[in-house]
């Protein structure tokens, strides 16, 4: 044991070099403990606790408290990091700290390779592809939720498992969003497949060390069988439709832009709704993908009415690849495609006034601007956001009686989706059919029908 160590340039209270055999590899110095000699420490020496430094080949080495004042102890627990360095560097990783910064920013890096652009699909970028729009959300949760819980300089290897049990609470009481209330489960439960997918990607990298089980291990991140989107009933529709003409009016004014801004969004409301479009599919219409406008008989009320209907074809870059959809409120394509500006081919159907798309966080701004201006959420104690129409479509086809497999192609969606999403109003829709009575066997009593009534269009009534 001496009190010094080298040319002098490094002063202890106390130092030991330990044996030769406990380098972590053969080209680098011996590893060594000591007690630190700075003037201001008011421990005694006796009290004051062994630190360690392993030096390590073209690096700073590691420098840590060993935590005991013992020498006995403290060359044992010395010992013990020795070892597990070396299991670390051997299997390729580095036994250097590892930030969850570092680690979050390497993920992103990695995540960030397989964004497809806006109009590439997943045929053409491959399944495991995401949008930017789906990247930008990633990257928001990591850096503005799971950086600060675990801590930006926390070394990612240290982190108990016992740790991950606080997130929910910790989430909930830290939503960077304060005006949106409490996270939902479902979010919650997103973010944890979110981590899930980080901390397995440090265990590929050998930036954590593996561990058979991964965050949230007795969670069930599949959602549930049932999911429930807050929609409208018909005879809300009826109320929304009629103050939404109100909200076009007082929006429209003298400026072009905004009058024809607004004269866009109050179409599409209508479009989505009678098509169960996506908004993302909806925004990348191109004129050339309106296939045709054709003209279809409907019976309202035992009388025939001509509607007008639109066949669109879907772009392949969208959620569920190419698809063509039948959509019965045609007119409300028409009415853009006959006082849009844009009549090439290649410009987009439901477009700003220079011709640049709409685009969705600019049709969510309208939307939302909607349902404050006709107080649907405290009317009916409900949360209205753009996918609710995309829902108010299926509840209405199914309603109707639209067969499952043709609603699903026309939606872009398996039965088993539609089933587990809309199962409620398929239990209602059944009601017809479980309550056949075959006419030889017909009673005096009558049986109501339920749900079946004459098919529509969702119309504004202009």
């Amino acid at each position: 044991m001496g009190s010094n160590r080298g040319q002098n340039d490094i002063s202890y209270a106390m130092y030991e070099e330990l044996e030769g055999r406990l380098r972590v590899d053969p080209y680098a110095e011996p590893p060594y403990i000591y007690k630190r000699d700075d003037p201001h420490l008011k421990q005694s020496l006796e009290d004051r606790a062994w630190q360690i430094r392993v030096p390590i080949p073209n690096s700073k080495g590691i420098r840590k408290s060993l935590r005991t004042s013992n020498k006995e102890l403290a060359i044992e627990r010395a010992e013990e990091l020795i070892l597990e360095v070396k299991v670390t560097l051997k299997q390729g990783g580095s036994a250097l700290p590892f930030p969850v910064e570092k680690l979050v920013r390497l993920f992103l890096e990695n995540k960030s390779g397989k964004v497809r652009g806006s109009w590439e699909g997943k045929v053409d970028a491959g399944k495991k592809s995401i949008t930017q729009e789906r990247f930008g959300l990633i990257e928001g949760k990591l850096r503005n939720y799971v950086i600060p819980f675990l801590g930006a300089k926390t070394d990612v290897r240290n982190i108990p498992f016992s740790k991950w049990e606080t997130w929910e609470s910790w989430r909930k009481a830290n939503n960077t969003r304060s005006e949106m209330g409490t996270p939902k489960a479902i979010t919650i439960q997103n973010e944890m497949g979110m981590i899930r997918e980080l901390w397995k990607f440090g265990m590929e990298q050998s930036h954590i060390p593996y561990h058979p089980r991964l965050p949230f291990h007795d969670e069930n991140l599949i959602p549930d069988d049932e999911m429930r989107r807050d929609t409208w009933e018909m005879s809300e529709w009826d109320s929304f439709s009629r103050r939404l003409r109100e909200w076009k009016k007082k929006n429209s004014n003298d400026t072009d832009w905004i009058t024809w801004d607004v004269y866009v969004a109050y179409q599409l409301v209508y479009f989505l709704a009678n098509s169960g479009m996506r908004t993302g599919e909806v925004v990348k219409i191109r004129r050339k993908d309106v296939i045709e406008f054709f003209e279809r008989e409907q019976e309202y009320q035992n009388s025939k009415k001509k509607e007008l209907s639109v066949m669109i074809q879907v772009h392949p870059s969208t959620k569920t690849g190419a698809r063509q959809v039948n959509v019965s409120g045609g007119i409300y394509a028409k009415r853009v495609w006959d006082k849009s500006n844009h009549k090439k081919k290649t410009d987009f159907l439901f477009c700003h006034l220079d011709g640049s798309p709409y685009t969705t966080k600019q049709f969510r701004s309208k939307f939302k601007s909607m349902i404050r201006f006709t107080n649907e959420n405290e009317r009916w104690g409900k949360e209205f956001v753009p996918y609710s129409l995309r829902h108010f479509y299926a509840t209405t086809r199914l309603q109707n009686g639209t067969n499952t497999q043709t609603l699903c192609a026309n939606m872009g969606v398996t039965e088993p989706y539609l089933r587990k999403h809309y199962s409620h109003f398929m239990t209602r829709l059944a009601t017809d059919e479980l309550t056949k009575i075959d006419k030889n066997l017909r009673s005096s009593r009558k049986v109501q029908k339920l749900m079946m009534k004459d098919d529509f269009v969702i119309g504004d009534y202009e």
